[in-house]
């Protein structure tokens, strides 16, 4: 008997366990914006909550003993451990308040891509679990309009945070209704695919010619090699010279009006959720933090301390009671919840701070990302990787060289040299950075093949060969050397 109790009692532990999980899940998810809003709500919805009023000589970004957040260069370079402890309680962190600097949004665009794709959506009558999965594929198309992550694990996301068993199959269900949305060749896995979703809609005789080529001769087209594909379909120079204007028209970035990088000229708005500052050799950690804080109303707090001084006889005083030991409680865990969430995200990015100490401690310099990936951070921290998946997507830090997303900093390794010839691994978006430089500097009349580029990354100490080179700027969307010259002379 004692044993079947202590089972039933581990199961209900687990249980609360994984709830509370998916509770912190969800609020990381949320950046500063609509953490902002969900509060409110609560505010609104529990009369058990209402905001601290606090003196403007309370609003700092300190504890209550004084401590700033800062760290030298020595400080990251430790990876030293730390607890919950560290982490001020009655600010939920180091903070900047909203009376002491007001940050004012980056506006790029007036609607977000997920606006658009779910106002369509709405429109086609899918169920309220489609409409959940379809969140989740649209929250995972990148700035481009391409669809990056695995079906399978935006079908363990929905399982996971909505509590609702979902297959891989009906994520790839939802997805064929997301891909006919506007704009054509959104939530594409490849360049391949992201064209032939736009030509699928075209039915015209030089259209379908157009996808033949995309689905079965893109190498060859990519290379200019026109002559093999008019001998392929058995069709003249002039019908040729037409498909291609096809192709030139389609967009590669689909995505690209509604960019949500910083990185993209347009977007949707941006507003930073850490902010770094430089004080001499010290970088100081703050989180951007509007959210009022909260407590237990102290109407029900002496309402509950009634009831407790004097039992309740009536059944209405009973019922009173438990109403108000609901509510109090409800608010209790919702305050918990709130100062976890706030202490996940710092740990989070004083973590990605000490490994990235390379890069903060020398401007922002790209070249010196190491490869990190959210295993490292879940390591360094004790937090899941599926709750740092959710906290470092659509998150952005202020530094003194400009905002960047958390995901920025997060790419995985390959091979390299350092000055003084010793063997290190470094970040491939290092890598797709000292690439995009080069392309960028290159005497436009004479652009750099791939076999050149290859050469002066290695004499950058990157160790790389020349079919990862024609990868990684075929990722980045960079043109031939080829392309990029008959660009030039049009």
């Amino acid at each position: 008997m004692a044993a079947k109790q202590g089972l039933t009692q581990k199961t209900e532990l687990r249980q609360r366990q994984l709830m509370l999980q998916r509770q912190l899940g969800s609020m990381v998810e949320k950046n500063t914006l609509e953490m902002e809003d969900e509060v409110r709500k609560e505010l609104d919805d529990n009369p058990a909550l209402e905001q601290v009023v606090q003196s403007d000589d309370q609003l700092n970004t300190t504890d209550e003993e004084g401590r700033q957040f800062k760290e030298s260069s020595e400080d990251l370079q430790r990876n030293d451990e730390w607890t919950e402890g560290e982490m001020p309680q009655r600010r939920y962190g180091g903070t900047v308040n909203n009376n002491d600097r007001r940050y004012e949004p980056v506006i790029v665009s007036d609607e977000s891509l997920m606006d658009v794709l779910m106002e369509q959506l709405s429109e086609q009558g899918l169920s309220d679990e489609d409409q959940l999965i379809a969140r989740h594929i649209i929250g995972n198309i990148d700035g481009m309009g391409y669809l990056r992550r695995p079906t399978r694990s935006i079908a363990d996301d929905v399982t996971f945070k909505e509590g609702i068993m979902v297959e891989t199959s009906d994520v790839e269900r939802v997805l064929k209704r997301v891909k006919q949305l506007e704009p054509a060749g959104i939530a594409a896995q490849d360049l391949q695919e992201c064209l032939l979703l736009q030509l699928e809609r075209k039915d015209d005789r030089i259209s379908r010619l157009a996808q033949q080529v995309v689905a079965q001769h893109l190498k060859a087209y990519a290379n200019h090699n026109m002559t093999q594909i008019e001998e392929a379909l058995g069709i003249d120079h002039d019908t040729m010279r037409a498909i291609e204007r096809v192709i030139h028209r389609l967009d590669p970035k689909p995505g690209s009006p509604y960019a949500t990088s910083m990185e993209e000229e347009h977007g949707q708005q941006i507003t930073p959720d850490f902010l770094i500052e430089e004080n001499g050799d010290e970088l100081i950690l703050s989180l951007y933090n509007n959210i009022p804080e909260l407590q237990i109303s102290q109407t029900y707090a002496q309402l509950l301390a009634g009831y407790e001084r004097q039992k309740p006889i009536t059944s209405t005083d009973k019922g009173l009671q438990k109403i108000a030991k609901q509510k109090v409680d409800k608010a209790t865990g919702y305050i918990n919840l709130l100062k976890m969430r706030q202490n996940t995200l710092y740990r989070i990015m004083r973590a990605i701070m000490v490994r990235q100490s390379d890069y903060f401690h020398n401007h922002g310099d790209e070249l010196l990302l190491k490869p990190m990936v959210l295993r490292d951070i879940s390591e360094d921290t004790g937090v899941d990787v599926s709750v740092i998946s959710r906290a470092t997507n659509n998150k952005y830090v202020e530094t003194p060289w400009g905002i960047r997303s958390l995901k920025s900093f997060f790419s995985e390794g390959m091979k390299g040299t350092d000055a003084e010839g010793n063997e290190v691994e470094v970040a491939t978006l290092a890598i797709k950075r000292a690439l995009q430089r080069l392309v960028d500097e290159e005497d436009p009349a004479n652009p750099l093949s791939d076999d050149r580029l290859c050469a002066l990354l290695q004499e950058q100490g990157f160790q790389i060969a020349r079919r990862t080179v024609a990868k990684y700027r075929d990722q980045l969307m960079i043109d031939t050397a080829q392309k990029r010259r008959k660009r030039k002379s049009r």
